[in-house]
């Protein structure tokens, strides 16, 4: 009979409170710009580049996710891909939910990818900012300096972290990202710039290096005077072509990717009214966003806030 009074008296416990998100979360840029944050998954705990640039996942290197005791979704959680975006040109994902514990934050349960050739040089991987627990998450960058202003870009919804603006016809998805040291953009996007009086193309090509191994070469478009896109200021600007295009323009590029793989470089040609190629996309770079001190993902308002003083 005291047993059964017992366990009764246990059963009628409140269940443990959850912590709740805190209102407002702080991280600090490292030197070479971007935020780290420990995040402990499963079995390890690990250090994670934080990015603003993509919606909620993890992304992790293969060691660290065998470290964690990650286990592939049974059956369909493995598959091998090959794209120029990947490093080598093919690699191994591995994918499943995972529930992560970022250092200062609640529990999540994100999905988490691992892929057999390195993602990150600079951490053991990448978790996006949109999925830390907390109602506002502020970057900081460095002290704010006199005459700095705020800019607030409304974000395209729920969860995510994107911004959608409108060029001429095309609408066009943007992103901040604080790992690329040039704004860079597909095709399609670049035509937009053009299109609109906004940027001129130059005879020069460089490289998008968003991953280890990875060089996909771009042409570097030149802003015209004073020319803004959603207030930020438009600088250095590099529009995704193909290898053969990248030699067209200068017979000394080398890349990564071949004339085929990636639909980024392909955009509307002056003959068909058929749109070819991926949706367009332009991410702003740090040479930009190395003139804000603050960058605020405001998830109770659905927006980012850029505290910044443009030279």
């Amino acid at each position: 009979m005291r047993a059964i009074v017992a366990v009764a008296l246990l059963l009628a416990l409140p269940a443990a409170a959850k912590p709740a998100p805190p209102a407002v979360f702080t991280l600090k840029a490292g030197a070479g710009g971007n935020p780290y944050l420990p995040v402990t998954v499963k079995n390890a705990t690990l250090n994670i580049r934080i990015a603003l640039s993509f919606d909620t996942a993890l992304i992790l290197n293969q060691a660290p996710a065998t470290r964690a005791g990650l286990k592939p979704f049974p059956f369909l959680g493995k598959r091998t891909f090959r794209n120029a975006m990947i490093p080598g040109g093919e690699a191994t994902f591995r994918f499943n939910l995972a529930s992560i514990t970022p250092t200062g934050l609640p529990a999540k349960k994100v999905p988490a990818i691992w892929v057999s050739r390195a993602i990150a040089d600079d951490a053991d991987g990448i978790l996006t900012v949109g999925a830390l627990k907390a109602d506002r998450v502020d970057v900081i960058l460095r002290d704010t300096p006199p005459g700095s202003q705020t800019l607030i870009l409304k974000k395209k919804g729920s969860g995510e972290t994107g911004i959608t603006t409108r060029l001429g016809d095309e609408e066009v998805d943007i992103s901040l990202e604080l790992n690329s040291p040039t704004t860079v953009m597909n095709a399609r996007a670049g035509a937009a710039l053009v299109a609109a009086g906004l940027a001129r193309r130059a005879n020069a090509v460089g490289y998008w290096r968003p991953f280890p191994g990875v060089a996909l070469p771009w042409q570097r478009l030149e802003p015209r005077t004073g020319s803004t896109l959603l207030g930020l200021p438009l600088r250095q600007l590099g529009a995704r072509v193909s290898e053969a295009e990248a030699r067209r323009i200068d017979a000394a590029a080398r890349g990564t990717s071949t004339d085929s793989d990636d639909a980024d470089t392909i955009t509307v040609s002056a003959d068909r009214r058929k749109k070819r190629g991926r949706d367009p996309w332009i991410l702003i770079g740090r040479d930009v966003l190395d003139d804000c001190s603050r960058i605020s993902f405001d998830r109770a308002n659905e927006r980012w806030v850029l505290t910044c003083k443009f030279a």
